[in-house]
């Protein structure tokens, strides 16, 4: 993913002290579903590895409002895209 890293990861990008970009976004989701609101943290790592992690307000992205906001934060969101975990999922070699 580092070869578009350039056009999702501007310069308001937060920069991690491991070197990890975080980008965060919240708008309209689906334009089908009215009221759909998407939240979404996106990461990329130095080796290239990229994760994004989106919630919506509804149990699916195609499907009718069931609550204001998503159940998950955008804390909740970061945290859950920044873990270390991703990277035990990764082969290595």
């Amino acid at each position: 993913m580092s070869d578009v890293e350039s056009e999702l990861f501007g310069p308001d990008a937060d920069v991690l002290p491991d070197g990890t970009k975080v980008t965060t976004r919240q708008g309209q989701g689906d334009d089908k579903g009215t009221g759909l609101v998407m939240w979404t943290v996106d990461t990329i790592r130095t080796d290239g590895l990229r994760v994004v992690v989106s919630a919506f307000n509804s149990g699916s992205q195609h499907a009718a409002p069931t609550r204001g906001t998503p159940a998950l934060t955008m804390g909740d969101l970061r945290k859950i895209a920044t873990s270390e975990q991703w990277e035990r999922l990764v082969p290595t070699g």
